[in-house]
């Protein structure tokens, strides 16, 4: 096979899966990629679940949600319930968007032919 043509079919093989190239460096973390996947999957989450579901810290775990609500992809919102504070984080339209183009653009790359 020539270089040329070498050089053609991998060009076609990368340019298929570019689209992985626009999702926002932000999102690249396991930990906030998983705190998307639940906001996006049940709507709504407290610091709580989140903490107890990814077996992670208060501080780690506020970071990350800090990081993801100042990028607009979350919202908290605060309660009082039975004299306790509740912080309950829901995804944004942009978090929603954001998170199906993160989802979109793995499940190309992983789904590309890959000849051997």
């Amino acid at each position: 096979m020539s270089e040329q043509l070498v050089r053609r079919k991998l060009s076609e093989f990368v340019n298929s899966d570019v689209s992985i190239l626009e999702v926002p460096p932000k999102l690249f973390h396991p930990y906030r990629i998983l705190i998307l996947k639940i906001l996006y999957s049940f709507g709504y989450a407290d610091f709580r679940q989140l903490k107890c579901d990814l077996r992670i810290t208060d501080g780690n775990l506020a970071s990350h949600l800090r990081a993801l609500e100042n990028e607009g992809y979350i919202e908290a919102g605060k309660e009082i319930i039975n004299r306790k504070p509740r912080t309950t984080y829901i995804p944004t339209k942009k978090g929603l968007r954001a998170f199906q183009q993160l989802r979109t653009g793995i499940l190309k790359v992983m789904e590309s032919d890959i000849e051997r």
